[in-house]
């Protein structure tokens, strides 16, 4: 029984340490990532700025897209060709790399998300 408590508890620290290096910005596009990678913005709702209307129709198209480069393995914020005003990320799946693309309101809620394959 202890010896299971100690894995339990060693599984929850290396997944908490594995999400610390993340700035942010990173976790915000993570957590966007996933929501429409599931087909469902709603864990995202108050994240997105008021007035922001995306379609059921643009969430399927997005996890349709996304769902299928497997696994989200990372995002990471580069600042390389970011225009100002904007996060940009370099977003690694099991099958495709992309890049994404964050505005921010100025109460830190998401105006605009973008993304498409790298190299494209």
């Amino acid at each position: 029984m202890r010896f299971t408590r100690l894995l339990v508890a060693l599984g929850v620290a290396a997944s908490l340490c594995a999400c610390s290096f993340q700035n942010k910005y990173e976790r915000e596009a993570d957590r966007l990532t996933h929501a429409a990678m599931n087909n469902d913005l709603s864990p995202v709702a108050g994240d997105i700025a008021k007035g922001i209307n995306i379609s059921r129709v643009k969430v399927a198209e997005w996890a349709d897209e996304l769902s299928a480069q497997g696994k989200l393995e990372s995002v990471k914020e580069v600042t390389e060709n970011c225009a100002p005003g904007w996060h940009c990320f370099n977003v690694k799946f099991e099958k495709r790399d992309y890049v994404e693309r964050m505005r921010l309101n100025e109460d830190g809620k998401v105006v605009d998300w973008q993304f498409h394959m790298a190299g494209q």
